[in-house]
């Protein structure tokens, strides 16, 4: 995982507690058949851990993911090592998609450019419904999903 949040948080709960808790929210990540109805969480959680994504009513490989390992501090405190994040192959693909998109429109823009301002016009507007498609992409599928777990993590945390 990539992380893009990392955090160590002090959790008034015991360790138990805590991932007993979680582990009733959360269902396998293999059930696909129960996105969104059962658990308010998606993944597995074990005896020092978990690695969970907001159980939506859709399947989003954009999904950022919150893995954490639970330490006890105390009986009734433990320390949660946070990590929200996305899978590594998300992106490389996001990266590759927006390198490839710029490549192609620098290439595109120069030789049509070079013919006129008029025709170099009509071939940029080809770009814009990849241009939007990537900024809904990164806007809705990453960045909202992100924020959603993160807000739904330290609410349960805290």
């Amino acid at each position: 995982m990539v992380p893009f949040f990392k955090k160590d948080l002090v959790v008034n709960r015991s360790c138990d507690a805590l991932l007993s808790e979680l582990s009733a929210s959360t269902i396998i990540s293999c059930d696909r058949m129960n996105y969104g109805k059962e658990g308010e969480f998606r993944g597995s959680v074990w005896h020092n851990g978990f690695r969970i994504a907001l159980n939506t009513y859709y399947w989003n490989s954009f999904e950022s993911q919150a893995s954490g390992s639970v330490e006890s501090c105390g009986d009734s405190q433990c320390v949660v090592h946070l990590s929200i994040g996305i899978h590594p192959l998300v992106l490389i693909i996001m990266c590759l998609w927006n390198l490839g998109l710029i490549v192609a429109l620098i290439a595109a823009a120069v030789s049509a450019f070079s013919d006129g301002t008029s025709k170099g016009f009509a071939v940029i507007l080809l770009f814009i419904p990849f241009i939007a498609a990537d900024v809904l992409f990164l806007r809705f599928a990453l960045y909202s999903n992100y924020k959603k777990l993160k807000i739904k993590m330290l609410e349960y945390l805290v």
